[in-house]
């Protein structure tokens, strides 16, 4: 990056994704995995790793996304409902904040459309025009208030809430592990 001449203003540096960098970022990484399990794209059981529940390979050691290795912490069978919960948490934040954004766009190129047919002065209350302007802004306005601002609102958000709930799941998880790591009770 270029360092700023006298009277020129740098770029702030842009860190994370949409603004926000989650302290724990093997998360945003196992994201798109544990999606796949939510989907059930793939098996429920396998090699899982202990600590943050990424799939790992039979020759595996140490887990490619958390770097836990798994002499530390066992691997275990199966991925907690707890922790596929707080990904799907986040998934239905951003979905929320997409959709949304996309049907506040739609309405209003839809009054748009509206306001042209009943009150638009001369070429602009052409039906045709309207209908035109209906078509390509429903789009274009769905796009930009769905896909661009929901879309960083609610990736933002998603990841807040998904980070909050794993730092409480460590918590909950570490407070009643037992010896060696292990988690007492039933669970």
């Amino acid at each position: 990056m270029a360092e700023a001449g006298p009277g020129e203003r740098a770029a702030p540096e842009v860190r994370g994704v949409a603004g926000y960098e989650s302290p724990y970022p093997y998360l945003d990484r196992l994201q798109p995995k544990m999606e796949e399990r939510l989907a059930r794209r793939v098996p429920a059981t396998g090699r899982f790793c202990g600590f943050c529940y990424a799939r790992l390979r039979a020759e595996d050691a140490v887990c490619p996304f958390c770097g836990t290795a798994t002499a530390a912490r066992p691997p275990v069978d199966e991925i907690p409902q707890e922790v596929l919960r707080l990904y799907l948490q986040k998934q239905k934040t951003e979905a929320r904040w997409v959709h949304g954004g996309a049907f506040f766009g739609l309405i209003l190129a839809s009054a748009l459309f509206l306001w042209m047919v009943l009150w638009g002065p001369g070429i602009l209350g052409h039906p045709a025009l309207a209908f035109g302007v209906l078509l390509l802004g429903g789009y274009v306005l769905a796009q930009l208030f769905g896909t661009f601002i929901g879309a960083q609102i609610g990736y933002r958000r998603g990841a807040r809430r998904r980070d909050e709930a794993w730092a409480a799941f460590l918590a909950q998880r570490e407070g009643s592990a037992g010896p060696g790591g292990e988690r007492s009770g039933a669970g």
